[in-house]
């Protein structure tokens, strides 16, 4: 298939794909003349990655646009989606909700982008995705966890790809309270919409196996130095320290800790990243939950990470995480439904999606996973995992101790989830 692009001056062409990371402060005119390029015969399907390029998810933001690269690549090869290229566009949202929703006003009404993909953090996803069914475009949350994205702060028009912190919660804690005779735990949560939802949900998981709350730690979503949080916990007698910390803040309390605590006290981590492992291999990591791993042997793995390999093997993450992983299947069911349903129309799309399911072979995981069509949340493998630091080989530190199937870690809340009704979501046909 020829590439459109090339005949489009100011414009970069990533690999053999059109991918395009744009500044603020060009990408108003650029995308206007995308659109005046391709308005002919068969325009292309602009897609936008929003999430925060700066700040203490940049990594998370490089990992989640490579996912969705590696997609798109797949499809254009094939002829893209409905004879129409498909060009992935990339805007910072920032970690500030109210720029966050400038943003998404703008790529939707300025620059007429058909779908958004990407957030990364839950409360920008939060705030983006509001703009995007007010207008009723297609929003794919690929990579933010709190809990709320799936309920309170679910949508129509939004798909949430990965596994909640109620969903890894559920298998750590149930994990770690069961070889402890003593149960007292700590919340160590961070003061986000993430963290806040996150530790509502595990106090209910506490309880059910068994452990009983003796106090709670609230960090600051900017957390420059975690040593005074650090003396808050010794202060407290516990035998489970429940953290609810993400990103870089992740990465500088456990820099912090004394080896010794952690054999003392069973330290258990809502989410972890590849992207808080990998750069930071002489950190430890006791317990905590992802969705995919690069070393696990499930069909399908070793290809996948192959091709990531080859594209993206001379990079500082050489290797693909549980990011890049969600991204690139996020992705792959958008652009699917949207051939399945042999339109852009949105309200045929979402109805794909809510109707979309893969084998386990297909998910590279160990059991099936489907779309919930009540929450529109994906229902997924759990895996239970530990990080032996291995500064000369850092890729080795991750260990697979279990791995839990979708029903066992379902968010019961999310039955109850209240999704605006297609009467109520306009329609958009990009």
């Amino acid at each position: 298939m020829k590439k459109l692009l090339q005949r489009v001056p100011g414009f970069a062409l990533l690999g053999f794909f059109s991918a395009f990371i744009l500044s603020q402060s060009q990408e108003a005119s650029q995308l206007q003349i995308i659109g005046s390029a391709f308005g002919a015969e068969r325009p292309p399907i602009i897609i936008a990655h929003v999430a925060p390029t700066t700040g203490r998810f940049a990594l998370h933001a490089e990992a989640d646009r490579r996912g969705a690269e590696m997609a798109i690549e797949e499809f254009n090869d094939r002829g893209g989606v409905l004879g129409r290229e498909v060009v992935l566009v990339s805007r910072n949202p920032s970690l500030d909700k109210n720029h966050a929703v400038r943003v998404a006003e703008d790529l939707i009404t300025q620059n007429k982008v058909g779908f958004m993909l990407g957030a990364i953090d839950s409360g920008v996803a939060a705030s983006m995705s509001a703009v995007c069914q007010k207008h009723g475009v297609i929003f794919i949350n690929t990579n933010s966890s709190a809990p709320s994205e799936s309920v309170e702060n679910a949508h129509r028009t939004k798909f949430v790809f990965d596994a909640s912190a109620a969903n890894v919660n559920r298998a750590l804690l149930k994990y770690a309270l069961a070889n402890r005779k003593a149960k007292r735990v700590l919340l160590l949560t961070e003061d986000d919409a993430w963290g806040r939802s996150s530790a509502a949900t595990s106090r209910s998981y506490i309880a059910e196996y068994g452990g009983t709350v003796v106090g709670e730690v609230v960090v600051p979503e900017a957390l420059p130095d975690p040593a005074g949080a650090l003396r808050q916990i010794a202060a407290i007698p516990a035998d489970v320290v429940a953290i609810n910390i993400s990103g870089d803040n992740q990465i500088r309390l456990f820099a912090q800790i004394d080896p010794e605590t952690l054999e003392k006290q069973s330290w258990v981590v809502g989410e972890v990243d590849w992207e808080e492992l990998y750069p930071a291999p002489g950190t430890p990591r006791p317990l905590y939950g992802i969705t995919w791993a690069w070393n696990l042997d499930t069909p399908g793995t070793a290809d996948f990470v192959a091709r990531y390999r080859k594209r993206f093997g001379h990079s500082r993450l050489d290797f693909p995480g549980d990011v890049t992983h969600a991204a690139y299947f996020a992705t792959k069911a958008l652009l699917t439904s949207i051939v399945l349903a042999g339109t852009t129309d949105n309200h045929a799309v979402i109805r794909q999606l809510e109707n979309f399911k893969w084998t386990a072979k297909e998910r590279m995981q160990h059991d099936a996973a489907y779309i919930d069509p009540v929450s529109h949340h994906l229902q997924q493998t759990i895996y239970i995992a530990t990080w032996k630091p291995r500064v000369d080989h850092p890729e080795r530190g991750q260990v697979i101790l279990g791995h839990a199937s979708p029903e066992q870690v379902r968010y019961e809340r999310e039955r109850t989830t209240r999704l605006e009704s297609f009467a109520d979501t306009p329609h958009y046909a990009p």
